[in-house]
């Protein structure tokens, strides 16, 4: 349960939301984009493919070789992850880690200024306890438009060892991105959510 619970905090990690009336959600960024989407955790690395229009936010990877599509409606606290080879498709609650955290809980100040993929970007500081236990402990890179660029850190939590992660956006490209991209195609059929624990925890076996 918390491997699962910790890769979907990094692998969405651009989409830490705060509930639907709040503002200032880290990574909901003023403008559309597309991008190259580098996640390690625990060492194993996990390329992707990010797209972005403000309020929405798409994650295309390959998790143990099954193409996969996470799909978020920042407005909700939920997600929706594709399955495109199983013509599938499940639901599944953000980790409190991401969906009790907005941008009113940073340091405003930040900590240094640093260009990451040829943009401007402030480092923040980030330390935060979620009511499930969870926290997380390191660095995020913001852009001015609010674009999640780097995040280098951990996840804790007790009675388990942490777990390294970080995420770079490489190959920005700014621009407007299909609506379409960001809702399900006709005849998915919807999985329980146990399928997608179980592939994580297949992919965090052969890690091990």
């Amino acid at each position: 349960m918390f491997f699962r619970s910790a890769f979907l905090t990094i692998l969405v990690a651009m989409a830490i939301s705060s509930p639907p009336a709040a503002a200032d959600i880290i990574g909901d960024a003023a403008v559309s984009y597309s991008a190259s989407q580098t996640v390690t955790v625990n060492g194993r690395t996990y390329h992707g493919k990010v797209f972005h229009n403000p309020g929405r936010h798409r994650v295309d990877v390959d998790i143990n070789g099954i193409p996969a599509s996470f799909i978020l409606d920042l407005a909700d606290r939920d997600g929706i992850v594709v399955l495109p080879a199983l013509a599938s498709y499940l639901e599944f609650p953000l980790p409190p880690l991401l969906s009790e955290f907005d941008r009113r809980r940073l340091d405003h100040k930040g900590v240094g200024e640093e260009r990451v993929a040829g943009i401007r970007a402030t480092k923040y500081r980030l330390n935060y306890a979620a009511t499930d236990g969870t926290r997380g402990d390191g660095f995020i890179w913001l852009s001015p438009d609010n674009i999640l660029l780097r995040i280098e850190g951990r996840i804790l939590r007790r009675g388990h060892k942490p777990m390294v992660i970080s995420m770079n956006l490489s190959n920005i490209q700014l621009g407007p991105q299909r609506e379409s991209l960001f809702r399900l195609n006709k005849g998915l059929h919807k999985i329980p959510e146990e399928a997608l624990k179980l592939l994580l925890n297949m992919g965090h076996q052969k890690s091990r």
